[in-house]
């Protein structure tokens, strides 16, 4: 009769790389540690195209190659397709696009009636009784 042989089991080490689920974001919890993180240290977001001028960025934009035009529609995220024409027309219009959306105005309005005068004061009585 033949004897049985033994071999030993490896046991793997699972400390190492354990997931569980507990019904949290754990990474959206990171990201918005991450995020308080830049608002206390004043980070603010970087202009992709290094320059405010739009005279000054078609300047640069005349003077690239494809492969730089390429990198700095990567950096300001555009899609680097076409040829060198093309992407020079795009990135011109995402500059603009860009410089438009940084220069936008806050609109303060002010309410038509004043809440504190007498009828401010019969204007909300009015609403909560027809609520």
């Amino acid at each position: 009769m033949a004897k049985k042989s033994t071999q030993k089991k490896k046991v793997k080490d699972l400390s190492t790389n354990i997931e569980f689920s507990d019904g949290k974001d754990h990474l959206r919890e990171e990201s918005k540690e991450a995020q308080s993180l830049e608002s206390i240290l004043g980070i603010q977001e970087k202009n992709p195209f290094g320059v405010t001028e739009a005279s000054e960025f078609e300047s640069i934009v005349n003077n690239m190659q494809l492969s730089e035009l390429q990198a700095l529609a990567v950096k300001a995220e555009v899609f680097p397709s076409g040829t060198k024409l093309t992407l020079k027309n795009k990135l011109i219009k995402a500059f603009s696009q860009y410089a438009a959306g940084s220069s936008k105005k806050i609109q303060v309005t002010k309410p038509i009636v004043d809440p504190n005068s007498k009828k401010g004061q019969d204007l909300m009585n009015l609403l909560k009784e027809q609520m």
